[in-house]
């Protein structure tokens, strides 16, 4: 609940606009550039209060934010004859987002994607001096060694060295294999209010897409490519089915190279020298488990980085003096084929992905989302 306010006001954006449009020999080379500057102010945000008569919280009018960023738009006419032509159009954006003022002495506030369960962490923030949308988390750094314990042989327990980051609130009591985070702040413990900070940024360093015309005699075709650098994706799939936060869940594929604690009798392996020679290819950490399967850590951040042929199609219209027989004066038949490939080093279905619309705070995130499909088409035009 939030304490009402009476002095609510609409939020106010401010644009600026810059813009150049020319064309080249006889229009058959055009170029549009726009550069734009948005500056918007009394954004609405909740800020903490002095508890009043229960409430903690008060929707007010303080956040602001810019946006500034680029267009450039160029057409080609690249051939022009009688049997052939070639037509191009090749357009590319750059947008950068601040945030640069939240509540009265506030310089973030925790944002949450609404993924993982109840009383998980945030995961995204908002900041001052950040982007709108910042994912927020620990640093990865591998996972726990044999060496890194001292094993008593008596009891068959480990204990951690001194020296060694002690992440224990974060995951448990560290063992063998266990995950282990990065300590920021050099005091030797891994917390989630020191060692956290921004590992992702939503907004892609520069978008765009070309697209292609040809025309040889009665045959034409068309490519439209579109591509998209420097988004990172919060990949929650990798959070959700990597961790044994029930019992006798089913894990992503790439967990076939987990450390393990059983070897393959069956038989639970504690002596060291054992331990570390059933690992030795161990690429991944074993499954987390209790309160920290579900906080969000680097490694679930990935290059969302794509080059997708989108649209590809081929037509051939028939000849107008053999229609006129059959009564009709135009025929095109065409194929089409949609979303035809991608080329990406995303490890998910589809790095074309938001499933969070409903909060512009948490862009990027992907969860059990269904990859766009693939579409062929094949129609045909008729006038009569």
């Amino acid at each position: 609940p939030a304490l009402a306010n009476n002095l609510l006001k609409w939020e106010t954006t401010i644009s600026k606009n810059l813009g150049l449009d020319v064309s080249f020999l006889n229009d058959r080379f055009g170029l549009t550039v726009d550069y734009y500057e948005n500056n918007t102010k009394d954004l609405l945000l909740n800020v903490p209060i002095a508890s009043t008569y229960g409430y903690t919280k008060q929707l007010q009018n303080v956040g602001s934010s810019t946006n500034t960023g680029y267009e450039i738009q160029l057409n080609a006419a690249i051939v022009r004859n009688k049997n052939f032509t070639w037509n191009a159009t090749f357009n590319y954006a750059h947008n950068e987002n601040l945030i640069t003022a939240l509540g009265p002495n506030q310089i973030s506030t925790p944002v949450f994607s609404g993924l993982g369960v109840a009383g998980q962490d945030y995961d995204f923030v908002g900041k001052v001096g950040e982007p709108v949308g910042a994912m927020y988390g620990l640093e990865t750094d591998g996972f726990y060694k044999v060496d890194d314990f001292n094993y008593d042989a008596a009891t068959r327990t480990y204990a951690l060295k001194a020296g060694v980051v002690d992440d224990r609130s974060i995951i448990g009591a560290p063992q063998p294999g266990m995950i282990k985070f990065k300590d920021l702040d050099g005091d030797g413990l891994i917390t989630m209010d020191n060692d956290r900070r921004v590992i992702g940024n939503a907004t892609p360093k520069f978008t765009g897409g070309l697209n292609q015309q040809f025309a040889y005699k009665n045959w034409d075709m068309s490519i439209f490519l579109n591509f998209v650098y420097g988004n990172k994706i919060l990949n929650f799939n990798k959070i959700e089915f990597t961790n044994g936060y029930t019992a006798n869940s089913n894990l992503l594929a790439i967990m076939k190279d987990r450390w393990r604690t059983v070897n393959d009798q069956g038989l639970v392996v504690t002596d060291p020298t054992a331990l570390a020679a059933l690992n030795v290819n161990a690429k991944l950490w074993r499954p987390i488990t209790g309160n920290g399967a579900f906080h969000l850590h680097s490694w679930a951040i990935e290059d969302g980085s794509f080059l997708r042929i989108n649209n590809v199609s081929l037509g051939y219209s028939f000849p107008a003096n053999s229609l006129l027989k059959i009564g009709i004066k135009k025929l095109r038949v065409y194929v089409t084929g949609n979303n035809l490939a991608v080329f990406t080093k995303y490890t998910g279905f589809d790095p074309e992905v938001n499933v969070k619309k409903n909060n512009p705070l948490t862009p990027g995130v992907d969860y059990s989302a269904y990859p766009r499909s693939r579409l062929y088409m094949f129609g045909l035009n008729a006038t009569f």
